[in-house]
């Protein structure tokens, strides 16, 4: 039957699009396939029907089989009727007072809470109390956006889904317990956001571990809840809607890991113990359509053991706001509240430590009691340590006077209980262990004592007041005990940790127990936190003083060692926690030294809390110098930092909008403080972020230092036309000096961006831009990306052009369009009297001062040239690389010595495309001739010029080469075509030729004349990743030892380049393809694991096209070492490979035939490249040289005149290297022969196999 073209809405249909609003858009499909109707059915809203989610929508056999045209609304119709039936119908009373009662038990549960041991049986409301922390949503992307509680079990916001499971990360006392059991009262008070749970149930993770005895699901949450299990199994099997089950502290579970493939149950009545309910409840194998909250304080890998989608979440802790309420809350007395709130706001450390929940009831609580005693609460307190010392000092004075034991006694009996539930992962103590170890437990302030239900009986248990103590009387132990057990522990948990990270580098481990270890390793952190807090003597020395305790002096020698050592192993993943460490140590100088050592510190990955801002800012203002830095940060959170930034060299900021503040930081660049590079990067937009974007829709800040000339890059977000309609500018650029920047007001200059033209008619942006440009002085260039150049534009060119008179270049792109031949007259007419001369092709115009008007700089000439008129006068212009015949080219000796092959010869038969089986290079041959091309270095003072392949130095008859075809390293697509451009070295000069096609694979241009010619960038490639190979090369180095070298390189970059360069090492051929992101940290993984791989990450950056191929990697191996396995992964992306790990064989040696290094002959360029800075400081012999190259036509007169006139004789020597490298390789020779003869000694030295 041919389908209908259309389908009248019947009144069932209609009625059904009531209960389905979000399918009021799209019209009821007729035909349509199996897979078709069930990713349809799985969009509908799973409250309406979810027990049908699982069923398959039957249909007949046959690939081919299509739906009849009334089949699929039958379909959905009969789960109205089903999902009616069983929302429409009255409830079973008896079953709703069950569930009526069952709310009850909870409300008299959770209502009301023990608000500490020492307090006299107080007992506070929980919803009293409860204050709503800062919750963020992390997708899938990287970015994160805040989140309410209401809004845990919304739909997520990509798929349209609900969630089968919320994980809600966050540290120790970042209040995960407290908000869950608010959220299993709010149920049990039918709070609105919670409507769509029939059931909820609570378990707790540390209670479960408890539980030595199999028993079923039905058991289990009988057990939990008081209720038998008769009554549950009914609650359960009569509930129409979702059950929610929160469990609480999934690391108690350390077992969990090694159940979940293998140990799952399928149904709610089949027995188990409690651990391998859980993981059946994660993994859906049991009540499948529940929904799973989940609170952890490690990380949960996205899909390791949850099915479904899912939200991940953190709790941040407290805003400042929430500090105040929770203060308010707290002491019950407007007095008393202001009192202490007042001091805490005051000092920046405290009110910051107060945004960790746990750490707010502390300070709440030791002011309480000083404000009783009348005592000072003004005490210094500046880390977490320090907070946590003044707590029990207080406890110890006020309540602990009747213990038996001594106060040594009783702290050193803690820390031993404390330490066995550390290292056992156990947070409950059975009465018998508690007494073996605390003589008088129940009296205790900082133990608390309930019963925990079994099957016939009640037993008492004891826990610590919170697991954080439990952590810090861990550390207090360590440091109590005698020097020799106090070392050996300390480097046992330093071990444990660092064991933990790692085995953590692997994105797969294969075994289970890794991971265990791995998550072991983050439970234990806050036990070294505590260690470095209690080495600062100043402000606990007091504390053991007063207590007679005596405390091992030589911790502080091994933490400082481990911290050293781990920061430049670990400079991304775990640098945070390391950060924090040098905080508890607070040891200025010290800080300094660690942070100085370091090339980069890259966070970009963790969304920084208020706690981590100021921890970082007293990090960074101890460090003289910071290196390349990155952050995710609030812009809220930035105003805390941002007076401590201004001593990075490189800054890179992710911001979840961009405001005036930042301005500050462009000044910083402008002064030098910032000495290379700045980025600001706004998160992509939610909806949740729509306001804050459209009060701020300036996207990306790209600002850059080159020869004291700052290019500041300010793009917008016009991604959304309903956000900003009138805006037809995507990016704008500036150039001007670094003295000019100093200078500019940056603050209003963004303040000014945000008053965007209200027209849609982009003369109204025309006028918007000379408005902005104005603030800003010493302009020299100025970039406009916009949508379409019209002619509206022309008179804010002609405004830009005579109202800067320091302005040099203007330059426009347009991404719709290419410019329309009226505009192009119109231009030139317009500019022909203001001494600018317009240059036009595609879609780009560049206005530039007449000649006279130039400035010359640095030896470079830019020629553009006009892709329009090449087109015509070439015929070969539309030809591709797809068509070439390949071939092997010959590799040229230059004499006997020389076995670096690197130059290379093809004899061309006849006219065609020829590509070089080695290279990739592709010739157009008007006829037959001899081509010699090899590789050369790229000039390292080329300003804005980024290189996107390898040099050619290309030698070839004139006439006989019409085109070449350069390979790329591009992944080729409609937004990055024209992101590539041929640079053509000559006679000192530059020529930028655009090309006159991109292709997937090939950039093609015609040419003239041939010298030296390269790839490059003329549009960044921020965030775009590009083709890759990695390359692995074996060197024996002694007897026992063999070192694998692990290249990470361009995919342009000729594997013959880079074996001719590692001729003492054999090369191993593997699949090499990869995708590699520019700016990125790589890390490699490699087993066995005891081999060492140095360095533990590195940046991957783009400028890697030779000569000189340095490894990335060095693994260290055992000479009988046969296989590895190796893979790349990114650090900036959670550990994600990017190069797949494989097998490596090593079992082949080298070639025997391989001549030793030491004794081949070094080509000129390498030579020249090697050894450039000892030439420009040794050679004197300058001019005799340049008189020399002048007489043989190998320099011009101009140049010769600069090195003449320069007085310093360094500086006539760069001057001259500059102009030979421009030269190719025939001047690199000459100018070598020139050197051997009249300096041999220095030449002898240098290079004696030159």
């Amino acid at each position: 039957m041919e389908p209908q073209s259309s389908y009248d809405l019947s009144d069932e249909e209609f009625s059904f699009r009531r209960v389905f609003p979000e399918c009021l858009s799209e019209r009821l499909p007729i035909h349509e396939g199996e897979d078709t109707m069930r990713e349809r059915q799985s969009s509908y809203d799973r409250r309406v029907f979810p027990e049908c989610l699982s069923e398959r929508l039957p249909i007949h056999e046959g690939p081919d089989t299509k739906m009849e045209p009334q089949s699929s609304f039958d379909w959905i119709r009969f789960k109205i009727n089903k999902w009616r039936d069983l929302t429409v119908r009255p409830r079973d009373p008896a079953w709703q007072e069950m569930v009526s009662q069952y709310k009850e038990s909870i409300k008299r549960k959770y209502e009301h809470r023990n608000e500490s041991s020492f307090s006299s049986g107080e007992r506070v409301s929980l919803a009293a109390l409860y204050t709503e922390p800062v919750i963020i949503q992390k997708n899938e992307k990287g970015g994160f956006q805040n989140i309410s509680v209401e809004e845990l079990f919304n739909k997520l916001d990509i798929h349209l889904y609900y969630p089968s499971s919320v994980i809600l990360q966050g540290n120790s006392g970042s209040g995960k317990s407290f908000l869950v059991q608010k959220i299993i009262l709010d149920w049990a008070s039918e709070q609105h956001y919670l409507k769509d749970f029939n059931l909820a149930f609570y378990l707790s993770c540390e209670e479960l571990k408890c539980i030595s005895e199999e028993m079923n699901l039905i058991e289990l949450l009988s057990w939990n809840c008081g209720l038998s299990p008769d009554q549950i199994s009914e609650m359960v099997q009569k509930s129409s809607q979702r059950v929610l089950f929160i469990i609480d502290g999934l690391d108690d579970l350390d077992e969990l890991i090694f159940m979940c493939d293998n140990f799952c149950i399928s149904s709610e009545f089949q027995r188990a113990p409690p651990e391998v309910i859980v993981c059946s409840l994660l993994r859906q194998q049991i009540l499948p359509r529940s929904v799973r909250l989940i609170t952890t304080r490690t990380e949960v890998p996205q899909g390791m053991f949850l099915k479904g989608p899912q939200r991940f979440t953190e709790i941040m802790g407290f805003s400042e706001k929430g500090v105040e309420e929770y203060f308010q809350k707290f002491f019950q007395n407007e007095e008393l509240f202001r009192k202490a709130y007042e001091c805490v706001r005051v000092n920046e450390t405290l009110i910051t430590a107060c945004s960790i929940p746990v750490i707010c009831w502390i300070i709440c609580t030791v002011m309480r009691e000083r404000f009783s005693n009348g005592a000072d609460v003004t005490s210094v307190l500046e880390t977490s340590t320090s907070i946590y010392v003044d707590f029990v000092s207080t406890l110890l004075e006020h309540h602990c006077q009747g213990l038996s034991q001594s106060v040594p006694s009783l702290l050193r009996s803690l820390g031993q209980l404390a330490e066995r539930g550390m290292l056992e992962q156990q947070v409950l103590f059975d009465e018998k262990t508690v007494y073996d170890t605390i003589s008088d437990p129940a009296g205790n302030p900082f133990l608390f004592k309930f019963l925990l239900k079994r099957k016939i009986h009640q037993e008492t248990m004891f826990s610590f007041m919170h697991l954080s103590f439990q952590e810090f009387f861990t550390a207090l132990y360590y440091v109590l005990l005698d020097e020799e057990e106090s070392q050996r522990k300390v480097r046992e948990l330093l071990h444990t940790v660092e064991r933990g990270w790692a085995l953590s580098c692997w994105s797969d481990r294969d075994f289970s127990k890794a991971d265990v270890e791995v998550r072991h390793a983050k439970l234990l952190q806050p036990v070294i936190l505590f260690l470095c807090g209690l080495c600062k003597k100043e402000w606990i020395s007091s504390f053991f003083e007063k207590h007679n305790m005596t405390v091992s002096v030589n911790i502080e020698t091994h933490l400082k060692e481990w911290i050293i050592q781990c920061s430049q192993r670990y400079q991304n993943e775990h640098m945070l926690f390391i950060l924090h460490c040098l905080y508890e140590l607070h040891e200025k100088s010290f800080v300094g030294k660690v942070l100085e050592q370091l090339a980069s510190i890259d966070l970009s990955n963790i969304l920084l809390k208020n706690a981590d801002c100021w921890m970082l800012r007293f990090c960074f203002q101890n460090c003289v110098n910071i290196g390349k830095l990155r952050l995710n940060i609030t812009s809220d959170n930035l105003k805390i930092l941002q007076s401590a930034l201004i001593s990075c060299e490189e800054l890179w900021l992710k911001v979840d909008h961009i405001t005036d503040d930042t301005g500050d930081l462009i000044s910083a660049l402008g002064k030098g403080k910032i000495v290379k590079e700045l980025i600001i990067q706004e998160q992509k937009a939610s909806q949740a972020s729509l306001k804050k974007r459209i009060e701020s829709f300036c996207q990306e800040i790209v600002t850059s230092v080159k020869d004291e000339d700052v290019m500041l890059c300010f793009r917008f977000s016009v991604s959304s036309s309903e956000i900003r309609p009138s805006l037809l500018i995507s990016e704008l650029t500036l150039t001007c000096s670094r003295q000019e920047v100093s200078t500019v007001n940056w603050r209003i200059f963004l303040q000014k961006l945000q008053r965007s033209p209200s027209s849609r008619d982009s003369s109204g942006d025309g006028f918007f831009l000379l408005d902005v440009l104005h603030s800003v002085s010493g302009l020299k260039k100025v970039h406009l990306q916009m949508d379409k150049l019209t002619v509206s534009w022309i008179p804010t060119i002609l405004s830009l052009v005579q109202a800067f008179p320091s302005l040099n270049e203007l330059r426009t792109n347009s991404a719709i369009s290419f410019i329309p031949s009226d505009i192009k007259q119109c231009l030139v007419e317009s500019l022909t009297q203001t001494g600018w001369t317009p240059t036009v092709w595609r879609k780009s115009v560049l206005i530039k001062r007449d000649k006279k008007g130039f400035i010359k700089e640095d030896l470079k000439t830019i020629k553009t040239e006009n892709i329009e008129s090449k087109r015509a006068e070439s015929s070969l212009g539309q030809s591709s690389s797809g068509y070439a015949e390949v071939f092997t080219p010959e590799c040229v000796q230059q004499d006997d010595e020389d076995k670096h092959k690197t130059k290379y010869r093809f004899v061309c038969p006849h006219a065609g495309q020829f590509q070089c089986s080695l290279t990739s290079l592709v010739f157009v041959m008007e006829g037959e001739g001899e081509v010699l091309y090899n590789i050369v270095s790229w000039d390292p003072g080329l300003g804005q010029l980024r290189p996107a392949g390898p040099l050619y130095n290309i030698e070839c008859s004139a006439g006989s080469v019409s085109e070449l075809h350069f390979q790329h390293c591009m992944i080729f697509s409609e937004e990055n075509k024209d992101c590539l451009a041929v640079a053509h070295f000559t006679g000192g000069n530059v020529e930028i030729i655009q090309p006159l096609k991109v292709t997937e694979t090939h950039v093609i241009i015609d040419i003239r004349d041939l010298s030296i010619f390269g790839l490059i960038w003329i549009k960044t490639i921020f965030g775009f990743p590009i083709k890759g190979q990695v390359l692995l090369f074996l060197r024996p180095v002694t007897v026992k030892q063999k070192i694998l070298n692990v290249h990470l390189l361009p995919g342009n970059v000729p594997v013959s380049e880079v074996q001719g360069w590692h001729l003492d090492k054999k090369y191993i051929e593997t699949s090499s393809k990869c995708h590699l992101f520019p700016e990125r940290e790589y890390s490699l993984c490699c087993q066995p694991e005891d081999c060492e791989v140095q360095p533990v990450s590195e940046m991957f950056e783009l400028d890697h096209f030779g000569p000189n191929y340095h490894p990335t990697f060095e693994v260290f191996l055992d000479v009988n070492v046969e296989e590895v396995r190796l893979g790349v992964l990114d650090k900036t992306r959670d550990g994600k490979e990017v190069w797949k790990r494989r097998r490596i064989l090593l079992t082949v040696a080298p070639s025997k035939d391989v001549e030793h290094p030491a004794h081949r002959r070094i080509p000129e360029t390498e030579f020249v490249n090697t050894h450039r800075d000892e030439l420009i400081q040794r050679v004197s012999s300058v001019m005799a040289i340049a008189d020399s190259l002048l007489s043989k036509n190998m320099i011009d007169r101009e140049m010769y005149d600069e090195v003449h006139t320069e007085k310093k004789r360094t500086e006539k020597m760069r001057l001259l290297l500059d102009a030979v490298d421009s030269g190719g390789a025939a001047v690199k020779a000459e100018f070598c022969r020139l050197l051997k003869e009249k300096e041999h000694y220095l030449v002898d030295e240098l290079g004696p196999h030159l």
